[in-house]
């Protein structure tokens, strides 16, 4: 097998990971790395999700459209790439007493469609995720699909959320290459995989990255070689080669500012910075952009006792001299609570991405002022966050006074009329001072 080594380059005082190619067996190497998978798509005739290839019904609808049909993609002028952490549904009872995932998935079966994206990539996805999305009329009508499961069995047909939770993709124009990449280098080893998606955007032969890197701020190494690793994996694939423009986006867990020297050292644009932090109007206006923001989201410090980050935890990446450009700004969605009758419960503990883009006649360089953003970040020390014993038992106590009162909420009180209102009144109270 192939042994894949981190040489010892250096961005100062910053350590960054270079992906060198090593013996002649990298291709084969990364080939079963990188497994093709089965798009799926709604077909009226079955009533059911089934492999594009077995399709009985035409795939054309006002929004989804076939290859070669009209001029990029049925003559849209831009293509909206959208991306979310939709915070999975698998933790123990407490955490859902928070977190209320039924009522998210419905709020999000319902913004999808507002969104209206081209190409929506989302990180913790499960099975029960996305059947409530693929349950949707519209999204029926209008995506292609990277999974779809059997909720009988608990199986899904490509086994990319077989782990719990994982990435998925919806796309309104059809994937030319669908595959799974799987991270198996001992620096770069993640449960996770990533979707890597070819297709046409704006007429222009793109490959789309959906994927979720390491967790935690220590394990920033390893995230910044599972990014050289991935990049590495699409370009010296046969099946992904000559194509003019590759995203990575989603879930990139990049903690600290410092972190931002991974952009630039791997050839990216990050497509925030682009369009927030360059010297020009209207892409100026210097938005820091948290996508994890416990100063906003009500939602986090409810499960996360005592947290207060605020990070760019999600970024949409695009290489460097691509053929496509921003045709507006990146915009955060999914950064609101789901209604005024749950004000502390939020889609996610991670706000959304999304950008709509076009093509180019030239190749996409990117703004030097925002390259100059991200490398005066990437020379800072990492900011690290190490809450003291006090602060953490001080939290967890006023978590654990809130977590009782929302249990006989929910629980207890609820299901006896003559208290059920007073149990209701104790545990908004709880939610409204404790914190």
């Amino acid at each position: 097998r192939c042994q894949l080594k981190t040489p010892q380059t250096c961005f100062t005082p910053r350590r960054s990971f270079v992906y060198k190619t090593p013996r002649c067996t990298a291709d084969l190497h990364h080939q079963k790395m990188m497994c093709d998978i089965v798009p799926v798509v709604f077909c009226s005739t079955t009533n059911d999700w089934v492999p594009v290839s077995k399709a009985k019904t035409p795939l054309v609808s006002p929004n989804r459209v076939q290859d070669g049909e009209g001029e990029g993609e049925a003559g849209w002028a831009s293509s909206r790439i959208s991306t979310l952490n939709i915070l999975a549904d698998c933790f123990p009872w407490m955490i859902e007493l928070a977190i209320r995932s039924k009522l998210r998935y419905a709020w999000l079966v319902q913004e999808v469609e507002r969104l209206d994206a081209t190409v929506l990539c989302l990180n913790e996805a499960t099975l029960s995720a996305i059947q409530s999305l693929m349950a949707s009329p519209w999204v029926r009508a209008n995506y292609f699909a990277s999974e779809w499961g059997n909720s009988s069995t608990k199986q899904c047909m490509n086994g990319t959320l077989q782990k719990g939770h994982g990435c998925f993709v919806l796309s309104k124009v059809p994937f030319d290459r669908l595959c799974a990449f799987s991270w198996n280098n001992p620096s770069t080893i993640c449960g996770r995989q990533t979707i890597v998606a070819g297709l046409n955007i704006c007429g222009v032969p793109t490959v789309m990255c959906a994927t979720h890197t390491a967790a935690y701020q220590h394990n920033h190494k390893q995230r910044d070689a599972q990014i050289a690793e991935l990049k590495h994996a699409v370009e010296s694939n046969s099946k992904f080669q000559d194509r003019q423009a590759l995203f990575i986006l989603g879930d990139l867990n990049l903690h600290s500012s410092s972190e931002d020297g991974i952009v630039l050292d791997h050839g990216f644009l990050d497509m925030w910075a682009e369009t927030h932090f360059a010297d020009c109007a209207p892409w100026n206006d210097n938005d820091p952009g948290y996508t994890f923001d416990s100063a906003t989201n009500k939602m986090i410090p409810r499960y996360i006792p005592g947290e207060v980050r605020r990070m760019r935890l999600d970024r949409i990446l695009m290489r460097q001299n691509s053929m496509l450009k921003a045709a507006s700004r990146c915009v955060i969605w999914a950064n609101a609570s789901v209604d005024s009758a749950h004000p502390d419960v939020f889609p996610s503990d991670h706000y959304g991405l999304s950008i709509d883009v076009e093509r180019t006649e030239e190749a996409t360089g990117g703004s030097s002022a925002a390259a100059g953003v991200l490398k005066k970040n990437a020379v800072e020390l990492p900011l690290l966050h190490n809450r003291s014993l006090y602060a953490n038992t001080v939290a967890m106590g006023v978590h654990c006074i809130w977590l009782s009162g929302k249990f006989v909420e929910r629980t207890v009180f609820v299901t006896v009329g003559g208290f059920s209102q007073w149990g209701f009144s104790v545990g908004r109270y709880l939610h409204q001072k404790l914190y």
